[in-house]
């Protein structure tokens, strides 16, 4: 099943109407589900309705998942040790502050490498059915006037078009991908 692409004339602060149906499923929904992305300093987000099954899909961990977060804090603090010990024994500077002070950047800095390693390979270990919830609804791209959505069911994609109809922009001529802030494309006219 191919996603939808709707792009949506939203500044920030402003919200996307989704109908009380659970996007992945389509069953009614009473549960949020938290969509965000991140570009730079900026992050912008939204919350689209799961049902409670749904809901109760995006806890569930494979057993390989949660291997990698379990040990994944563990692999973090002994890699962090080892550069901070290594650092401090084998950087060329004179004075024993200096190479403590180097080390801690370069432990801080390997630290959070191993860390974002570590949660991909968790994200890659998830489940087929806590992905396909997740991909239910994404933030594809995100500019100051606009944001384009990629919904996985055509029926949430119509809901979602048919609630936002104002802010909806016109497609893209097929081969093109939507544009992220909305320029160059103009609102649908209502009839």
């Amino acid at each position: 099943m191919m996603d939808e692409f709707i792009t949506l004339r939203v500044r920030p602060g402003e919200t996307v109407r989704f109908p009380n149906l659970c996007v992945a499923c389509g069953q009614p929904a009473r549960e949020r589900l938290s969509v965000r992305r991140r570009r730079g300093q900026v992050v912008r987000r939204f919350d689209a309705p799961l049902c409670a099954a749904c809901a109760r899909q995006l806890t569930r961990r494979s057993g390989q998942e949660e291997r990698w977060l379990r040990l994944g804090w563990l692999v973090v603090v002994v890699g962090a040790a080892a550069v901070l010990l290594l650092s401090v024994a084998l950087l060329p500077l004179a004075a024993l502050w200096l190479r403590l002070a180097a080390g801690a950047v370069l432990a801080l800095g390997s630290a959070l490498l191993l860390r974002r390693w570590i949660v991909r390979q968790a994200m890659a270990a998830e489940l087929p059915e806590k992905r396909a919830v997740r991909e239910a609804v994404r933030l594809v791209a995100f500019g100051p006037r606009a944001m384009t959505l990629a919904v996985a069911r055509p029926e949430t994609a119509a809901a979602v078009r048919e609630l936002n109809a104002g802010a909806v922009v016109a497609p893209a001529p097929p081969g093109d991908t939507p544009p992220a802030d909305g320029a160059g494309a103009e609102p649908k006219e209502n009839d």
